[in-house]
């Protein structure tokens, strides 16, 4: 397994891979495709060997004042992996390499934000040991209330 961070640029075979997404459970996260053409968001994909296994969103506009009030960060949002790869490490390893992917990136960064429904235990358990804190903010979402969670990077 290698898993690999690549910024989504709209070419067909990304389009098509992001297609043929499996995202069973959509209680706490929608599909990549709805994220695709959104005004200002960094679409990243999780690869396993080009392999498409993953995907989210880095944002830094309007949206972001809910989470945070420091200009230099992001909003990780729209996280998920491929119903049919869950469970195989693809978060653990995926979450990993976040920092290198930031940095590389946008370079003017000094944290990644991020809200996760507070029913959503695996993937709480799954930032926190990613390198995740949580913070003393909850903001109320689309999908009801959620953890305001930070990385410094």
């Amino acid at each position: 397994m290698t898993v690999t961070l690549q910024k989504f640029i709209k070419e067909a075979s990304q389009t098509e891979a992001l297609r043929n997404y499996t995202l069973e459970n959509d209680t706490f996260c929608a599909h990549p495709l709805t994220f695709l053409d959104r005004e200002g968001y960094h679409c990243v994909l999780v690869c396993d060997n080009e392999e498409v296994v993953g995907f989210f969103v880095l944002d830094n506009g309007p949206d972001l004042a809910t989470y945070v009030a420091e200009p230099n960060a992001l909003l990780l949002r729209g996280y998920s992996i491929d119903s049919t790869m869950q469970g195989q490490g693809y978060g653990t390893r995926s979450l990993a390499e976040l920092k290198a992917y930031v940095n590389a990136h946008f370079t003017m960064i000094d944290k990644v934000v991020l809200a996760v429904n507070k029913r959503n235990i695996p993937a709480q358990k799954l930032y926190l040991k990613s390198g995740f804190r949580e913070t003393a903010r909850t903001v109320l979402g689309p999908r009801g209330e959620q953890f305001v969670y930070e990385m410094k990077m």
